[in-house]
């Protein structure tokens, strides 16, 4: 083909029907585009791969491995012996049963042999045949002592007879299907945050039912792309997908762990607040991670404060100012000023209920700045009667925050505060590249340091204070001397703080090290703990159902080749082996010709 003259433009148009029928039927989008937390949370996902031995657990690899031989085996003999446990569970007399149990025990080993030939290679492999026999026995057991439950809770032995004449054929399937080989199989879901807007439009506000000019959706705002690769990449994929129509996000094991720690300190009546780190090795789908829990905390009514870019952050404030009111602490202006826009453009019409008193603003603002910002108030509504005299809503707080240099940072912070002590609504906090607030700081001013040579800690910049103080964590080692200088309580009355660590960015290793393990070390504890949940490379089914997502929505080399990539067992096998199970270099693989 390369004496061959065309060009892209006489290349046919791309459109849905290009993809197979088997890619079409084996993506599975979430009915309502995106999830609930709850719903999230009880989603059957298939579950992680184990660490990369060279990751340095090669433990819990090599556990990982020999239960996976278990699980094997106790299939092939679970199909081995199907027809027989049917037949002993007809029969009703005990000796009868007990002569065909010897039988399979006699003969199971050649069985399995004919199902397994290259695990029938292993030494022990006799002995594990008659251990896995046992095993499916004695769950096929289990099961049969739980069909008479009198109660919940409550579970009585089942006699000979009353399995023979209570159960159905159907449910006799049920009793020995014990490994669920033939039970609908477990296959990775998508989210698609575009279906979402308008299928959730009755309960999603306008602006989350909109895109910005990109593509993105408003849903995931301000996550956006950024001319250099942007955050973790993550859009790049819809980016160059042929289908502008759908913007999808993998749910994966790790996002529902995060969902179900989330649900469990905010639901239910005693309203609490969850901690969790995500973390994992680069380009594993950390960011995606971050993102589809936004999405999923938006569409089940949490007032999210979204920070996809920490690495900026921690840098480009543009200049620091010490703070006009809190001794010791400084402000970034424009950066405070870009928060109060970010919020109050997703969340503005959900905080218009809450209120800061004069009190509680007197935390965070001079008496004289008070002042202005209710003298700004009242220009604004032309001195409408109905506004409070010495309280303000949280709305109208961030857009005079977001229009000001001199009070953003006040007006913000003050916001914050009333969102963290409040019981109204769950409030969660989600930060990116979280271990950039730990590197070498950035920051350094004469009030701080008279040299000039020495840069604060990030808990010394007021707008990120109680975020870090929220999370709690204080590693041994870090680029700063960040200490804990909290007082009382700092985490939020009800919602959650989710961070996520970032490899793609210039931060010492012993730096991201100290800041995982202190997070290990507060799992420990009883209140509040600090929940780790690591994102590990795709599985091989989530590998293959990516390439029929790639497929489908046109990306890559799979725009055009009508199910020759992703239908070809080796071609899959190859494009996960040369991408490690990691999305960022199975997309890159999935460019070249």
């Amino acid at each position: 083909e390369w004496t061959s003259t065309d060009t892209v433009d006489d290349m046919e148009d791309w459109n849905p029907n290009l993809a197979t029928r088997k890619s079409l039927e084996s993506v599975k989008v979430f009915d309502g585009g995106v999830p609930t937390l709850n719903q999230l949370s009880a989603l059957p996902l298939p579950p992680q791969p184990p660490p990369h031995p060279g990751h340095g657990t090669p433990a819990i690899h090599a556990k990982h491995r020999k239960l996976h031989v278990r699980t094997r085996l106790r299939t092939a003999i679970q199909l081995a012996i199907h027809d027989d446990l049917l037949r002993i569970l007809q029969m009703t007399e005990w000796r009868q049963k007990q002569e065909k149990v010897d039988e399979l025990f006699e003969g199971i080993e050649e069985k399995v042999r004919e199902r397994e030939p290259i695990l029938a290679k292993l030494p022990e492999f006799g002995e594990l045949v008659e251990r896995g026999l046992e095993d499916v026995l004695e769950m096929v057991q289990a099961r049969m002592k739980g069909v008479g439950k009198k109660s919940e809770g409550e579970v009585r032995e089942t006699t000979d007879s009353e399995v023979e004449t209570n159960e159905e054929p159907t449910d006799r399937e049920r009793l020995v299907d014990v490994m669920n080989v033939r039970g609908e199989p477990v296959v990775p879901i998508f989210m698609d945050l575009a279906a979402a807007a308008k299928q959730r439009s009755d309960t999603l506000s306008e602006f989350f039912s909109r895109s910005n000019e990109a593509g993105v959706p408003n849903l995931v705002y301000p996550l956006n792309v950024h001319h250099n690769e942007g955050v973790g990449r993550m859009v790049e994929e819809w980016e160059l997908a042929a289908n502008k129509e759908t913007k999808r996000i993998m749910m994966r094991e790790a996002i529902k762990d995060v969902a179900e720690k989330i649900v469990e300190a905010t639901e239910g009546s005693d309203k609490g607040a969850a901690r969790v780190m995500v973390v994992g090795k680069r380009g594993v789908g950390k960011t995606a991670a971050l993102a589809g829990i936004v999405a999923s905390a938006r569409v089940s009514g949490h007032i999210v404060a979204y920070f996809p870019d920490g690495d900026r952050l921690r840098r480009y404030g543009y200049y620091v100012e010490p703070s006009s009111h809190r001794e010791g602490l400084f402000d970034l202006p424009e950066i405070a000023k870009e928060f109060c826009t970010e919020l109050s453009a997703a969340h503005g019409s959900d905080v218009s209920s809450m209120t800061a008193s004069k009190e509680r603003m007197q935390k965070f603002l001079t008496d004289g700045q008070i002042d202005r910002v209710f003298r700004r108030r009242d220009e604004a509504s032309d001195g409408d009667a109905s506004d409070a005299a010495t309280e303000i809503s949280l709305d109208k707080l961030l857009e005079i925050g977001s229009g000001s240099t001199s009070l953003s940072s006040g007006c913000y912070c003050a916001v914050i505060d009333v969102l963290m002590n409040q019981t109204e609504k769950p409030f969660t906090v989600a930060m990116d590249e979280f271990n950039c607030y730990y590197d070498h700081g950035h920051y350094t001013h004469m009030d701080f340091d008279p040299t000039a040579y020495t840069f604060m800690p990030l808990n010394k910049i007021t707008i990120f204070k109680p975020f870090l103080e929220a999370m709690g964590l204080y590693p041994s080692v870090a680029g700063t001397n960040i200490v804990d200088e909290s007082e009382g309580d700092t985490l939020m009355k009800w919602g959650s703080v989710i961070v996520a660590i970032s490899d793609s960015k210039a931060v010492k290793t012993e730096f991201d090290n100290a800041l995982v393990a202190s997070a290990r070390a507060l799992a420990k504890t009883e209140r509040s703990p600090v929940h780790v949940v690591d994102v590990r490379r795709f599985n091989p089914l989530e590998v293959q159902h990516i390439l029929y997502n790639y497929e489908v929505t046109g990306v890559g080399r799979l725009r055009f080749d009508r199910g020759d990539t992703a239908l070809n067992p080796e071609e899959v096998a190859y494009l996960r082996m040369v991408s490690g199970g990691l999305g960022q270099p199975l997309l890159n693989a999935c460019m070249l010709p």
